[in-house]
């Protein structure tokens, strides 16, 4: 036991000392201009991953201060372009764990940290930023340019809708066709659909509807139209209760009592479901009760009687698959092109279809049970067959390779799913490298590119050396490759070299003649930064003497 606790003691002492080394390093890497810590160079010292040196940070010991940026304006465009690429490559999904880790890489409050990442993933128009725009555009700023400073949006377009929606209507014609409808406008339509509406020519009440509000949009009467239908009075409701209650269960007319009711058959069976889910929860008594004779059946046949077991019960087959909490030997659903059964897909839609018809929430309970497969595989294997897609970084890198490997975006789509359209494919394809195109440049990226220059730089000329790290780099941001290789290759003691053999007065004579740095960098076989600062160097000189 002391041996043990002796142990314990030392692990804690050697991460304590460890959390003040980190955090030191840290002091030492702060930039005041970024109001950032260079956790890149921290983690080189410290020769260890990145989250542990965060893990290790301790903020009290720290002589920086946290930033608070509570608003997406406050957000510059660089600083949410690290947040997206943090997260995205060293957490995917992040925890509420990992938020403070968040927060310290970014030196952000962590709270501003999920508001700044939420508005990235999920982009909408907010009253600051609607406000910063109108500042811009009546400075002059081009979209292109408001754009870059704000990038949250997928595109310019997507920014420039956002904001004119979010806009109020000025013009008194708009502001009538946008206005709400008021309750005397309501109480019209209302007349309107009780006199006209009939389920077997629904235009007629459209026409009435059109003529009684000449200033409103057609759709926007629509939209009212099927508003007001799906809205039930109390006496409604009591008239379709007793309507229903009139047939045997299974044998209901749904179009004469829609007929009745002066509504579609779809709009009455679909009121009496949402009546039938207000009424029925499965307590525990009855999912044991259910789940009991489920077990029982299993064990028998490995069938369920879902009619027999409602009969007996006094329940509906629903109330049953609703109620039945007995998993064992349910069979797993999983996605492959070449095991996919299209019978078996059309089976579980036509279920949900009956059972839960828009807009009622679908209980895949009941679909499991019905089917008697594992539920989040049928969660999922809906999901597919609406045609959704959850873009998440291990599909992309699917869709990446089978892309490397010469596939089509056509069967890429089947590989993925039954139902999918290439044309999704395309755009999160395209997309992830419109992401990494955009992208600064990661650690990986970074260390590459420096292990090919160290290889290569006394090999080849410099020119040459650059084309070869951009050909093997081509998925990157070819502006930041080309500035990250300039400014890795003057530290290198070739290039140094190199400059030193030169005379520098000559090339300072010449470039200030015309000729261009580039020019003179390709003859001496240097990186043009270096030039650059040579020039910045004298004009700095000159102007202390």
């Amino acid at each position: 036991m002391e041996q043990a606790l002796a142990a314990d003691d030392a692990r804690l002492q050697k991460r304590a000392e460890l959390s003040i080394r980190v955090t030191k390093l840290a002091d030492l890497a702060y930039d005041d201009q970024r109001g950032q810590c260079d956790w890149e160079s921290v983690t080189r010292d410290m020769g260890m991953p990145l989250i542990e040196c965060l893990r290790l940070f301790d903020p009290s010991l720290s002589t920086f201060s946290v930033r608070s940026l509570p608003n997406i304006t406050d957000w510059l465009a660089n600083d949410l372009s690290t947040l997206k690429s943090l997260v995205s490559e060293q957490f995917g999904a992040v925890t509420a764990d990992e938020w403070p880790l968040v927060g310290i890489y970014m030196n952000v409050e962590q709270a501003d940290c999920f508001m700044a990442h939420t508005m990235c993933t999920f982009p909408q128009m907010t009253p600051d930023l609607h406000e910063a725009i109108t500042r811009h555009r009546n400075a002059n700023m081009e979209w292109k340019n408001i754009f870059e400073k704000h990038p949250l949006f997928s595109c310019i377009s997507g920014l420039r809708n956002a904001y004119y929606e979010f806009k109020e209507p000025g013009d008194s014609k708009l502001k009538a066709i946008y206005s709400e409808w008021t309750v005397t406008d309501t109480c019209r339509i209302q007349e309107l659909v009780q006199t006209y509406y009939k389920p077997e020519n629904q235009r007629e009440v459209l026409i009435q509807a059109q003529m009684a509000f000449p200033n409103r949009l057609q759709q926007s009467i629509i939209n009212k139209i099927k508003c007001t239908l799906h809205n039930w009075n109390a006496d409604d409701v009591a008239r379709l209760v007793h309507l229903v209650s009139t047939y045997k269960r299974g044998e209901i007319d749904w179009a004469a009592i829609g007929k009745d009711l002066g509504r579609t058959a779809d709009l009455c069976h679909l009121k009496h479901d949402q009546l039938d889910l207000g009424n029925f929860k499965p307590t525990v008594e009855h999912s044991q009760t259910v789940s009991r004779e489920v077990q029982k059946q299993y064990e028998q046949q490995h069938n369920m009687d879902w009619t027999g077991i409602a009969q007996q019960l006094n329940l509906s087959e629903r109330e049953c698959l609703e109620a039945n909490q007995f998993n064992t030997g349910k069979a797993q659903w999983i996605y492959h092109p070449d095991t996919f059964s299209w019978d078996m897909a059309n089976r579980m839609k036509t279920f949900i279809k009956d059972n839960y018809p828009e807009p009622l929430p679908v209980n895949y309970t009941a679909v499991s049970n019905y089917m008697w497969i594992d539920m989040d595989d049928c969660v999922k294997m809906a999901s597919l067959l609406r045609g959704e897609m959850a873009w998440t970084s291990e599909t992309i890198a699917q869709v990446v390779e089978l892309r490397k490997q010469g596939m089509i975006y056509k069967d890429i789509a089947r590989q993925l799913s039954p139902v999918l359209n290439k044309s999704k494919v395309v755009a999160a394809y395209y997309g992830h490298i419109k992401s990494k195109v955009n992208a600064p440049l990661t650690c990986k990226e970074k260390h590459r590119i420096k292990e090919l220059v160290d290889t290569h730089a006394e090999q080849m000329s410099f020119t040459e050396l650059r084309a070869l790290v951009v050909q093997k780099m081509t998925l990157v941001n070819q502006q930041a490759l080309g500035s990250f290789i300039n400014s890795y290759a003057v530290s290198l003691p070739v290039y140094k070299e190199r400059l030193h053999n030169t005379d520098t007065e000559q090339i300072a004579s010449q470039i200030l003649n015309g000729t261009k740095p580039g020019e003179l960098a390709a003859q001496f076989d240097i990186p043009p930064l270096m030039l650059t600062r040579l020039m910045r160097k004298n004009a700095s000189t000159k102007l202390n003497n």
